[in-house]
């Protein structure tokens, strides 16, 4: 199995990573896949590009990889903020869609089932947001959409309707002065909500501290308001689950490999505990969940266990 890393500039190995809250920031987020599988990938400006797995250059851990542009055809300033594997088209329900100012859409899988190479339009935006999460869902589950300055929303999916690919979504949460989305997750049984700030702290709270709210409100606290000064911004929210293990990535490119049992559990309003302790000047850009399930789903060697296929299994 291999691994690779997308910065906001490029692309490595075979391995993706990708939103920045921030324009020099770089952000890291890891996706399990096969190499005939298709990655779907989502930019900052709401358009979605297609490729196969197979189809990303390889490179070593350390390698440099190449540039993002020489593997889609994008944009000139156009950043890919989000991307996900998709096994099968026919057996996955819906795409949902977040972006920094809080508007959330569902779109039916299929409509991305055959991007042209220039990419098409996935949401219209507002003038200043940008398009920022995407995950699968089945219509059945609930999403939590956490922001910066530490407030926390679930929302049933159901709750936003279907649309086409040209719609501009509804209000999903509605957001504070100064304040933007650092999260979009969909909730698991049995599961937590990570986050980690930008000053290195982290916690995780069980999901059920979390009750169903209508779509458009404001959510309730996640973290001690009091202390931001203290812990920084919001910097990633997690849905994690006891056996699996995370990246840490800063700002500076220091990398902290952790397991997410060993984070303390907390109360929602608390400031949690330091996990990544920081140079001056130096802040947590991203957050990447490695989960044990989605690795078993793609054929990933777990406890040592392989499988043999020619549909190889990667890290995304």
């Amino acid at each position: 199995m291999n691994a690779v890393a997308y910065k906001s500039q490029g692309i490595g190995g075979k391995g993706v990573t990708g939103h920045a809250t921030k324009e020099e920031d770089e952000v890291l987020f890891m996706l399990p896949g096969r190499t005939l599988q298709t990655v779907l990938f989502f930019s900052d400006k709401g358009k979605v590009y297609s490729e196969k797995v197979y189809q990303i250059p390889d490179a070593d851990r350390t390698g440099k990889g190449v540039s993002i542009y020489n593997v889609l055809n994008l944009d000139n300033g156009e950043r890919i903020t989000a991307a996900i594997a998709v096994p099968d088209f026919g057996k996955h329900d819906y795409c949902f869609l977040a972006t920094l100012k809080g508007r959330v859409k569902r779109v039916d899988l299929e409509e991305f089932s055959a991007v042209r190479p220039s990419g098409m339009i996935a949401m219209s935006l507002d003038e200043g947001d940008e398009l920022g999460w995407a995950r699968l869902t089945t219509g059945k589950n609930d999403v939590m959409l956490v922001t910066e300055l530490g407030k926390a929303l679930r929302i049933p999916e159901k709750v936003v309707r279907s649309m086409g690919r040209t719609a501009g979504g509804v209000q999903g949460i509605r957001l504070g002065n100064e304040d933007r989305v650092a999260s979009m997750e969909v909730v698991e049984e049995g599961g937590a909500l990570l986050t980690v700030t930008e000053g290195g702290f982290g916690k995780q709270t069980p999901l059920e501290k979390y009750p169903v709210k209508g779509r458009g409100t404001g959510g309730i606290s996640t973290m001690d308001q009091k202390a931001i000064g203290v812990t920084g911004k919001i910097a990633s929210a997690r849905v994690v689950q006891p056996s699996d293990d995370l990246t840490l990535i800063s700002v500076n490119g220091i990398v902290l490999r952790l397991k997410v049992k060993d984070i303390r559990e907390a109360g929602r309003a608390t400031k949690g505990v330091r996990v990544m302790r920081l140079q001056a000047g130096d802040s947590v850009a991203a957050v990447a969940r490695i989960a044990s399930a989605d690795l078993k789903k793609a054929g990933a060697s777990i406890n040592g266990e392989e499988t043999a296929d020619k549909d190889q299994p990667v890290l995304l």
